[in-house]
């Protein structure tokens, strides 16, 4: 299974060349007509860190040292939470949680042979999957507060609940290019966009609040106004009235995924121009969003997508810093698990607990980027529309 990041990008910088100018339309987010849920006693202006843990067991998780990081940083702490993962452990890991203060945000995620995400594929899973949630909480006395709504693409790769299998070898640019145009479906979209507002429907009558994901490149539907970048990335996510939406924006996988492009086409890119293009995706988020926004940073662990992961915490830091300046206020940090398996636990969290806001030194090369990226949007809005 390939990296749809590395895909995305392989498809943007390709079909940049084929595309005409793209005039700038009005951003395309959800009318918000409502008030949104906050988790109790949380201001929405009070910086918040959430921690996702993909793989790491309860036992792990309840670890003394583990709960006091926790607590210790006040963080948001994320499990998975499979089907199968419905039971007593859940129950006991819930109750020490909730005995030491710290607060938990549910990350469902379907079976692998379902895929994992929601998506425009997998709507109608996610549904039965959150009705089984909301039953075994409410059998064991569980409220919950609030639930991390991830919206990727099908990622239907083997391996377990520990671990992605090993990556297969990757075909070239052209077989990329076919793959991120298959995922493109009009006609499903719209089809999925009462799904996922049935999906916040669902929380919101359980009073839990609802934490979507999005991928870092779909900020440039904001811009073009072109639902094409959400389309590819799972599903209509910036339709929804969600009470806060989470970018992922791994600086450490763009860095080297870009390196590499860049030196294929014999340009040179580094982490630099990484944080200057991450602080343009941050300003038209941050833009949209205000303080309902956050990004996930990472990566500590390689996780679904075989990522690059960074082994020093100040460049987590630098990353934050980045997208602190570009008005970014709550963060995640993918993942816990390598975090705590660190020398320093403290350190990463800390890094960007204390990052001080600090725009990136301009990079001509990432601002052409961003550019050229609005650009070839028009030439996928035309493909999405054959």
């Amino acid at each position: 299974m390939k990296s749809l990041r590395k895909e995305f990008w392989l498809c943007f910088i390709s079909a940049m060349f084929l595309c005409f100018s793209l005039a700038v339309g009005a951003p395309l987010v959800a009318d918000t007509e409502e008030d949104f849920l906050v988790l109790g006693g949380v201001d929405p202006d009070d910086p918040q860190i959430l921690v996702t843990a993909e793989y790491m067991t309860f036992d792990h998780l309840m670890q003394p040292e583990v709960m006091a990081l926790a607590k210790r940083h006040d963080l948001l702490v994320a499990p998975n939470i499979r089907a199968h993962y419905l039971n007593e452990k859940l129950d006991e890991f819930l109750t020490a949680y909730e005995a030491a203060g710290i607060k938990v945000v549910f990350w469902p995620l379907l079976p692998r042979e379902e895929c994992l995400y929601l998506n425009e594929k997998h709507a109608e899973d996610y549904l039965d999957h959150l009705d089984k949630i909301y039953g075994w909480a409410e059998e064991h006395g569980h409220k919950i507060e609030a639930m991390v709504v991830d919206i990727e693409p099908p990622n239907c790769q083997s391996g377990s609940d520990r671990a992605p299998e090993e990556r297969a070898e990757e075909g070239g640019a052209e077989e990329d290019l076919g793959q991120i145009w298959d995922m493109m479906d009009k006609k499903e979209f719209e089809e999925a966009l009462p799904k996922f507002e049935e999906v916040l429907d669902k929380l919101h009558q359980h009073n839990t609040v609802a934490v979507s994901t999005a991928m870092d490149y779909a900020a440039v539907d904001l811009v073009t106004g072109k639902p094409v970048a959400q389309d590819i990335a799972g599903g209509p996510a910036l339709f929804v009235d969600w009470d806060y939406v989470s970018f992922m924006n791994f600086g450490s996988q763009n860095t080297a995924f870009l390196k590499d492009l860049f030196n294929s086409l014999g340009m040179e890119w580094d982490v630099h121009d990484t944080r200057y293009l991450s602080y343009l995706i941050c300003k038209t988020i941050a833009k949209e969003y205000g303080n309902r926004a956050a990004i996930s940073l990472g990566q500590t662990i390689p996780g679904e997508g075989h990522g690059a992961v960074w082994e020093d915490p100040a460049e987590l830091g630098k990353d934050a810093a980045a997208c602190k300046a570009a008005g970014i206020v709550h963060f995640g940090i993918y993942d816990f698990q390598g975090i705590v398996e660190s020398e320093d636990p403290d350190a990463w969290i800390l890094a960007v607990k204390n990052a001080e806001p600090e725009k990136p030194d301009y990079s001509p090369k990432a601002a052409a980027l961003w550019n050229f990226i609005k650009t070839a949007s028009a030439y996928g809005a035309m493909r999405r529309a054959m």
